[in-house]
């Protein structure tokens, strides 16, 4: 049996228990989970291995690639330009990047760029990593001249990375410096956390190796859904099958090369600024930052929401059909806005999940916030293993 170590109150025993039969159940290699309730630190667990192949222990300071939990941490310095008055999420991007405006892309507002209404999920320039470390003048051309996929800002589709890199952009003219700089200064240094977008060179923080599912376990899992209507996961593997470039070319542009998911093993990427996926960080840290909502958006001097903009992450967004993902779906000036009863049952939550299972949210109403990552990669973005956690939050507080 895995041990698991750490604190968890009392009254959070089950989450602890369903923690550890995600081990049990080989769902989990290495992870951690950390739940802030009410302002207070409730749960604080980790277990397992961060590399199972040299035997290496999980550690309380262990981090991990976040992959798509990036674009939270990334709308959460949007927020503080906000805050700063330095950003008006109504007005067009044009009014901070003058040259976005190209190619019928004038009119789309910074709100509507970063809730993936822009028709901009797609890019048609075929890009790769390597050219995010060579040549960044290759990136910025392929911004620029991208035409939009519609007009209408009343539809939908995720831009799984093209939104990072565009929001990448925008971040650097309104504020004059990179996010991940930004980030670093203003969040992980003044906050204590072990939080980055740009892992530092001289970092020596246990990092967990990401194992992603193989192929083959991929195919066989995702098999049994190609049939099923209901399912989000076969109505994206029907509409990839039959060559829908929306989906593929979201995901696939910028490609990663032949190594695939293993690439995020790499120290290379993991100092990269890729806003869509780059960001490393513990559950900790991710439960923290996301706590300070809970005090009313400020936490030893760093502000990152104030009550006006509060009441936008909290409001009942309409969930649209997303052409991306394939299911209804909802953001929030950036923030994922989830289906009630997904991870949270109440409207209010807000946050971004990541591929194969890491999850940071806060959920307002209840006063919770959440902190989840491991380094065992399901195929799915919303697995078991973490949908068991988000239910067993909410069943040990009632």
């Amino acid at each position: 049996m895995t041990e698991i170590h750490g604190k968890c109150s009392k009254k959070f025993s089950e989450l602890k228990s369903v923690f550890q039969n995600n081990f049990l159940g080989k769902d989990d290699i290495g992870a951690s989970v950390c739940v802030f309730h009410k302002g207070i630190k409730v749960v604080d667990l980790w277990g397992g291995y961060r590399n199972q192949d040299a035997k290496l222990l999980w550690e309380q300071d262990t981090i991990v690639p976040l992959f798509s939990v990036t674009k939270g941490l990334t709308s959460i310095c949007f927020l503080m330009l906000a805050v700063q008055k330095k950003l008006d999420y109504n007005l067009p991007v044009t009014y901070y990047w003058k040259e976005f405006g190209r190619n019928g892309k004038a009119h789309i507002t910074v709100r509507e760029l970063l809730e993936h209404r822009a028709g901009l999920h797609v890019l048609d320039q075929s890009l790769s990593l390597e050219d995010f470390y060579k040549d960044s003048p290759k990136i910025y051309q392929a911004l620029i001249n991208q035409k939009v996929r519609w007009n209408s800002t009343d539809m939908q589709a995720y831009g799984a990375q093209a939104w990072g890199i565009y929001a990448a952009e925008l971040f650097r003219r309104i504020q004059g410096e990179s996010l991940g700089k930004f980030f670093y200064r203003e969040i992980t240094s003044k906050l204590k956390l072990n939080l980055y977008i740009g892992l530092p060179k001289d970092n020596t923080r246990s990092i967990a190796k990401v194992y992603p599912i193989s192929n083959f376990d991929r195919i066989t899992s995702l098999f049994p859904h190609l049939w099923k209507q209901e399912s989000s996961e076969g109505r994206t593997i029907r509409s990839i099958l039959t060559g829908d470039q929306e989906t593929l070319r979201a995901y696939l542009n910028p490609w990663s090369g032949l190594k695939g998911i293993e690439v995020f093993n790499d120290r290379r990427l993991q100092e990269s600024e890729l806003l869509w996926c780059s960001a490393m960080g513990d559950a900790r840290s991710l439960a923290e930052l996301y706590n300070v909502f809970i005090l009313d958006g400020k936490s030893k001097g760093v502000k990152i929401a104030n009550s006006k903009l509060m009441s936008v992450l909290k409001e009942r967004n309409k969930l649209r059909y997303d052409k991306v993902i394939h299911k209804k779906q909802g953001w929030n000036l950036g923030f994922q806005k989830e289906e009630e009863g997904i991870f949270s049952p109440n409207y209010e939550s807000f946050g971004h999940n990541g591929m194969g299972g890491s999850l940071a949210f806060v959920d307002p109403q209840a006063k919770i916030s959440f902190g989840y990552i491991c380094n065992k990669l399901d195929y799915r973005n919303r697995p078991t293993k973490t949908l068991n956690l988000c239910k067993a939050v909410y069943d040990c507080l009632r």
